[in-house]
């Protein structure tokens, strides 16, 4: 399959909780993978993606904040990704999304 086009999107939270953006991607083969690229304050910072929409309609979620992926593979028209951080922490990251034909 070729990629035929990509996007990049950033989320990023500060304070205890979790941090999320929704992103709506029409019904799309695509391949979606989110990176942490920055971080302040003590303990752990996380990104990952929390759930999304396969075309058909059915939803995946992934739980808690340990049990987000990196990356995911399949036919989707909707994104949550975001960080998780601890009081006193701000995290930033990045999501990117390859369109394949």
């Amino acid at each position: 399959m070729a990629v035929v086009g990509i996007q990049w999107f950033n989320a990023n939270g500060y304070g205890n909780g979790y941090h999320t953006v929704d992103v709506n991607v029409g019904p799309s083969n695509l391949g979606a993978a989110v990176a942490l690229y920055g971080s302040s304050g003590g303990g752990t910072s996380y990104a990952g993606i929390k759930g999304y929409r396969k075309s058909s309609g059915q939803v995946v979620t992934f739980g808690e904040w340990p049990s987000w992926p990196a990356a995911i593979f399949d036919n989707v028209n909707q994104i949550t990704f975001g960080v998780a951080t601890g009081s006193n922490q701000q995290a930033w990251s990045v999501l990117r999304v390859d369109y394949w034909a």
